[in-house]
């Protein structure tokens, strides 16, 4: 045989291996987007769904089941036709689990979840000393503590946490409050645990929870408004997170507008949480207050419904601007204070509807943990390779949104 000829017989030959290599991967993680999306699945629907022959999905099934990716639910009913009756199947929580943080000025917040998303353990820590080794101390006892706990097949399989500050490819570039001390988060402890961890911004991954567990990719442009010690905010475009070049994309907090005495200043210099607490708190008195206290005191001091109303049209206006600029089918507000007040949102919605405003607008009651589920929505995409996929996650009893 000419040498030419056979050297391209070989080079056909690599090219379907190489070809059936892709389409088995490819075919492998449709299989595994359906054992994940649907409540209960069997090799027959699978196939069916995905348009993939009988042999293919077995195959491919089998070697997931020898992974412990599946978990058998119950034994369907057999077709009219008769026939053997089909083992009804899910993807296996117990798979393994995923552990994510929330690094606060005063507070380490902690979340344990299956790879299904489901939760497992949430957990809150006064942090005793705000330094970045007292912090990652406390971190290190909570993942130990639930590794002597844990009852899944591979354990632990991914670390995630939720930065308040700009995240550029899992690097913190800029937080307001957190000092790294030159400590490369991801790098150390994918070192100490051996597994991958994953870093991004706290709006971004409130945005991905709406996305990833509320609306299910029935919408997929929204912005996730976030409200804390800064402003920030989540932009879903077209299905996926929008990050910006070098992360920078949401930071409307640091966007700029003019005071009382006309000086240009960043918007949440003058409506964040902690600017508003602050305000009410010199207004008040100098003891410490319970936030429960501020819808009573919203409703009884006009000077504290001032301050209120005035943060209300500052939000509503930068709100505005991000929807002319982004265009989103819905609007997501994620703020303990818009929850402890009542009629902070109902004002900042007033607000809003004397704008030219279209896209409706929800709040989100339990925003404390929207984060923390939207890391672990990003940690479990890469734990499983599924990045880019669309995976569906229930909604959880503790978090509920309203108009």
């Amino acid at each position: 045989m000419d040498v030419f000829k056979q050297l391209r017989r070989r080079f056909n030959i690599a090219k379907q291996i190489d070809h059936r290599n892709l389409s088995r991967v490819t075919n492998t993680k449709l299989v595994l987007q359906e054992l994940f999306n649907q409540p209960e699945t069997s090799r027959a629907d699978i196939a069916r769904n995905l348009g993939l022959n009988k042999a293919t999905v077995s195959s491919i099934y089998n070697d997931l089941d020898d992974q412990g990716f599946i978990e058998e639910v119950r034994v369907g009913h057999s077709t009219n036709n008769g026939g053997r009756r089909p083992k009804l199947v899910r993807l296996n929580r117990n798979y393994g689990f995923v552990a994510s943080f929330n690094i606060g000025t005063n507070h380490l917040s902690s979340m344990f979840n299956f790879v299904t998303g489901e939760l497992i353990r949430y957990n809150k820590e006064p942090i005793a000393k705000f330094d970045i080794l007292s912090i990652m101390q406390m971190i290190k006892q909570e993942l130990t503590q639930m590794q002597r706990a844990n009852e899944t097949m591979h354990g632990l399989l991914a670390i995630g946490f939720s930065i308040h500050g700009i995240v550029d490819n899992n690097q913190i570039i800029d937080s307001p409050f957190l000092q790294l001390q030159g400590i490369d988060l991801q790098q150390y402890f994918e070192h100490e645990f051996n597994v991958p961890v994953v870093l991004e911004n706290e709006a971004n991954l409130s945005a991905t929870f709406e996305h990833d567990f509320y609306v299910n990719n029935r919408v997929k442009n929204l912005i996730s408004i976030s409200i804390h010690r800064g402003i920030g905010m989540g932009v879903i475009a077209n299905g996926h997170l929008y990050r910006g070049y070098r992360g920078m994309a949401g930071e409307i907090g640091r966007a700029l507008t003019t005071d009382g005495d006309n000086h240009r200043v960043k918007v949440e210099s003058l409506c964040s949480e902690d600017v508003i607490l602050q305000q009410v708190q010199k207004l008040v008195g100098k003891e410490k207050f319970e936030q429960q206290r501020l819808a009573d005191l919203y409703q009884q001091n006009a000077d504290v419904q001032v301050i209120f109303d005035r943060a209300a049209r500052l939000l509503a206006e930068v709100t505005y601007n991000a929807e002319v600029c982004f265009g989103p089918q819905e609007i997501f507000f994620n703020a303990a204070l818009l929850e402890a007040v009542p009629a902070f949102y109902a004002n900042l919605k007033q607000e809003l509807a004397a704008l030219p405003s279209e896209a409706p607008i929800k709040m989100v009651y339990g925003s404390r943990l929207t984060s923390l589920y939207g890391c672990a929505s990003l940690s479990i995409h890469h734990v499983l390779d599924m990045v880019g996929y669309h995976l569906k996650f229930k909604l959880p009893k503790e978090i509920q949104l309203s108009d």
